[in-house]
């Protein structure tokens, strides 16, 4: 009877879990499982939303590669992409190791700076975007103020050689509070006999940095730089809201492009087919990324290992 009993309160307590969790699991299913495979579907048909949907096969994916007429911004808009991701993602790590060494250097008000670095990083994007075209204003804003100054009529965002580096730098700023986090994170669990083993070595600053923080952080430099790769190629909102994808287009990614195709051309079989290359293309990326980039000490540890084994079997 005991044992049937505690069968009972098992049975009990899993079905008062799964009676709690399956509000989460309904949405994910409804709201995540279910459009990955009708958006799938949907890009092998062609629909504007007021026919049935017509199937097409793979014509989808081959008018967009193959026809500039039909899709003249298909090309472009990923060139733009990769652009914004060159130019902000390699910055955005750069500066993120550099914060982080500065904080982790035990400097005077390290928990204000965390607080400030990481304010613009829960801050919604329509007030980031806001707060910053007011103060690139031509007008009324900083920029505005140095135009009345100066007498020259500077539009930052009217250029098409200054608005993609502009958005950019908005997104790096934007992110650095947590990537700072990560990073910092990363640098406070480094074994400080580490640090000290470097000293006794006669190691400096910059010694220390190259030899012991940078090798004990690879693991989160990997990280930060394919989750800042898929951020930066899934942009969107700050393009929409600040420029539209101008001027001249020169700040419509693909995700914009994406955007427009299915609300503005009513082709949402296109638009799915769009972004199914986009999967593949950050697929494609974190693969080459685990391959390439460096992926943190243990593989070091691993490859010194074998040389060691190497060594001792010679001798």
């Amino acid at each position: 009877m005991v044992v049937i009993d505690k069968r009972r309160q098992r049975r009990k307590t899993a079905l008062m879990g799964w009676l709690f969790i399956m509000p989460l699991i309904l949405y994910f299913i409804v709201f995540q499982i279910a459009p990955i495979f009708m958006s799938f579907g949907i890009s092998f048909t062609e629909w504007n939303w007021r026919t049935a949907p017509r199937f097409v096969g793979f014509d989808n994916y081959v008018q967009l590669f193959s026809n500039r007429i039909l899709y003249p911004n298909f090309w472009k808009s990923l060139w733009v992409t990769i652009q914004y991701m060159l130019m902000s993602v390699p910055l955005s790590v750069i500066v993120t190791l550099i914060v982080s060494a500065m904080l982790n250097s035990k400097i005077k008000g390290e928990k204000f700076f965390k607080s400030a670095f990481f304010i613009p990083s829960v801050t919604a994007g329509v007030a980031i975007s806001a707060i910053w075209m007011f103060l690139i204003d031509p007008t009324y804003g900083v920029v505005g103020a140095i135009n009345r100054a100066c007498g020259t009529n500077v539009n930052l965002l009217g250029r098409t050689t200054t608005a993609l580096p502009l958005m950019a730098l908005m997104a790096i700023w934007s992110g650095l509070g947590y990537n700072v986090l990560i990073m910092l994170s990363a640098m406070k669990n480094i074994n400080p006999s580490l640090y000290e083993a470097c000293e006794i070595d006669g190691g400096g600053t910059i010694r220390k940095f190259f030899h012991v923080t940078l090798p004990g952080v690879a693991p989160t430099i990997f990280f930060l730089c394919i989750t800042s790769t898929i951020g930066s190629l899934q942009a969107f909102d700050q393009m929409y809201l600040m420029t539209g994808g101008g001027p001249d287009g020169s700040t419509t990614t693909f995700m914009l492009e994406i955007y427009n195709m299915i609300f503005g051309y009513q082709e949402v079989g296109t638009a799915s087919a769009m972004s199914y290359i986009l999967f593949a293309l950050i697929l494609t990326i974190t693969l080459l990324g685990q391959r390439f980039l460096p992926n943190g000490k243990e593989r070091k540890i691993k490859k010194r290992k074998e040389k060691d084994g190497k060594h001792l079997k010679t001798c």
